[in-house]
């Protein structure tokens, strides 16, 4: 995101390594970007791959057969993100508070179930569309074999003052 507000790109294109492309993945990316261009609306992350934890919260855009609003969702396998939408999410200091990205997007577009989450972040502007159908899914889920994440059976992690002294003076002595 650095790269980004630093050369100054409009937009670009993230993805995870773990993506499976869908068939005719680069036209149908085109065909996303042509609507936000025709719709001529604001945007800041587009998903194109992403896990719907709540698609009663979705809405289709005004005009749109390929866009909806998203609810709350998991993954970052890929996304389009705009230079704006960069901004936000830099100017709120994600690296201050110790979370996956698949939770921080979300609170960002106020979409998060968790309100003591959401209370952490003042500003949750950021305006968040994504691709019906998806465009890319996860080469493995889950269930299958091989399987691995860093955050599908993460658990919060409570730090006190106490703790993080502790912490902190203990990779000292390591140093």
């Amino acid at each position: 995101m650095f790269n980004i507000t630093y050369e100054g790109l409009n937009e670009v294109l993230v993805l995870e390594d773990d993506a499976r492309f869908e068939p005719y993945f680069r036209f149908k990316l085109q065909m996303v970007l042509n609507e936000l261009r025709r719709l001529k609306i604001s945007w800041d992350l587009v998903y194109i791959g992403r896990k719907s934890l709540n698609d009663n919260n979705e809405s289709w855009l005004e005009n749109s057969k390929l866009l909806v609003r998203p609810g709350y969702s998991y993954w970052t396998l890929g996304y389009l993100l705009s230079g704006r939408g960069a901004k936000k999410l830099l100017n709120a200091n994600p690296l201050k508070k110790l979370l996956p990205v698949d939770e921080f997007l979300p609170i960002m577009f106020n979409q998060h179930p968790r309100t003591e989450w959401l209370e952490q972040f003042e500003e949750r502007n950021l305006i968040a569309l994504s691709a019906s159908p998806l465009l890319i899914y996860p080469i493995r889920y889950t269930s299958d074999d091989g399987y691995v994440s860093d955050t599908e059976d993460s658990v919060t992690v409570q730090v006190t003052s106490d703790n993080l002294a502790t912490e902190q003076k203990e990779i000292k002595e390591d140093l």
